[in-house]
């Protein structure tokens, strides 16, 4: 039996229906992780979800689907139907925490079926039927035997993680293969960062091995600095992807993909961080209202809460390098010269001379606060929030709202 149950589902979003696999259990679950493989190939992609503590938990699984058939298909597949293993991890939200792990095979629909690969588009949300899970006592394909053995130093092994960032500029790719080789054209990237590190080799088609220095735009520390803060608190760890298009000597492209796994040296600041925001919400609402806050409606953004108060919505949480509270006034009239609210809403802000700033968000007009999370505590959040009340209720903003808000 396995620790925990897991469904797929198609979810319409932007137009596009994501295809999502669920995993449920008896326990809070947290961070959660699906290695994606497609079976008698070596390709595979790891996909990841996060956020407050549930009984569920999902990952856009049709992301990680796609994401191997790119790298298994130099050529236009001809297979109707795909399977796929997906080895899941999850940890749970418990104090000890533990591991959950399972394997499942999945039938899917193969949309590219037939299509050339050269054709094949960039989706940012692939569309894929309702997978079937296949028994257990199925029988299983043979794996294939790779003609290329590819391997990434350096590896973080332990130490001081920020030394290691930021002494690392470059990556070195060696790979193996009984196959000539006649060029390497590689794409490098940390994560989800949008930055990408291109070149082409051309290479001794004789030689058995070949190494490939890969040079960094910036070393790793300054990368992972540039995923901003949202990721730094997501993840313990990060993935270096290494895109590899392999041209043989008879002019055949091979698609690999590998990684190495670097560590997030602010993940465990940045999580203590949240714990004081949350710790001093929670000593708030208890004075303020005689409220827990685990009856608060949660984001599903882990460490930020919202909540309604006579009518008025509130958001609290962590952003950047800040705990920012909000407080929603109202919505921008969409008919409203911007000019003429940009300025509106500056001179506000002067008027204020240091107190909440108002701000957009979601195109409402909003107060904010920042905290500083070295000094946060639970009396300053509590003045903050009566303070709030009183900005919200003052001819100025009243005057605005008055001129430029519309309808919600």
């Amino acid at each position: 039996m396995k620790p925990f149950d897991i469904r797929f589902y198609n979810e319409e979003m932007f137009d596009d229906a994501m295809l999502f696999m669920e995993a449920a259990a008896d326990c809070l679950l947290g961070e959660m992780s699906s290695r994606v493989i497609l079976e008698n190939h070596t390709a595979e992609h790891t996909v990841m979800g996060s956020g407050t503590p549930s009984n569920t938990r999902d990952v856009n699984i049709g992301s990680g689907f796609y994401d191997v058939m790119k790298q298994a298909f130099a050529e236009t597949p001809a297979d109707d139907y795909l399977t796929f293993i997906i080895e899941t991890k999850i940890k749970t939200a418990e104090t000890p925490e533990r591991q959950l792990e399972a394997t499942h095979r999945v039938r899917v629909k193969n949309p590219m079926a037939g299509v050339k690969r050269e054709d094949w588009p960039e989706w940012d949300e692939p569309q894929f039927e309702t997978p079937e899970i296949v028994p257990d006592d199925a029988p299983q394909a043979a794996p294939r035997q790779d003609d290329f053995t590819i391997s990434v130093t350096p590896q973080y092994t332990g130490g001081d993680m920020f030394d290691f960032l930021d002494g690392t500029a470059h990556f070195v790719l060696t790979v193996l293969s009984g196959t000539p080789i006649k060029k390497f054209d590689v794409t490098a990237k940390l994560m989800h960062e949008w930055r990408e590190e291109k070149l082409s080799v051309e290479v001794n088609p004789k030689a058995k091995g070949h190494e490939i220095s890969v040079d960094l735009s910036a070393n790793l520390l300054d990368q992972v600095k540039g995923l901003g803060s949202y990721s730094h608190g997501e993840y313990e760890k990060f993935d270096y992807f290494f895109e590899l298009e392999i041209t043989d000597a008879d002019d055949k492209k091979h698609k690999r993909k590998v990684s190495v796994q670097l560590p997030n040296p602010y993940y465990e600041g940045i999580t203590a961080e949240k714990d004081i925001a949350r710790d001093a919400l929670a000593e708030v609402f208890k004075r303020k209202y005689n409220e827990d806050i685990a009856e608060l409606d949660m984001e599903s953004q882990e460490g930020w809460w919202a909540w309604k108060k006579d009518g008025v919505s509130f958001q609290y949480g962590w952003k950047d390098d800040a705990i920012v509270l909000y407080r929603y006034l109202g919505a921008e009239d969409y008919d409203a010269d911007a000019d003429e609210v940009s300025d509106a809403m500056d001179k506000l802000n002067e008027f204020n001379d240091g107190a909440a700033e108002l701000v957009y968000v979601d195109n409402y007009f909003v107060l904010q606060y920042e905290f500083n999370p070295e000094w946060m505590d639970a009396d300053d959040l509590e003045k903050k929030l009566d303070e709030l009340e009183d900005i919200a209720d003052s001819d100025e903003v009243s005057g605005l709202l008055g001129a430029y808000e519309g309808e919600s």
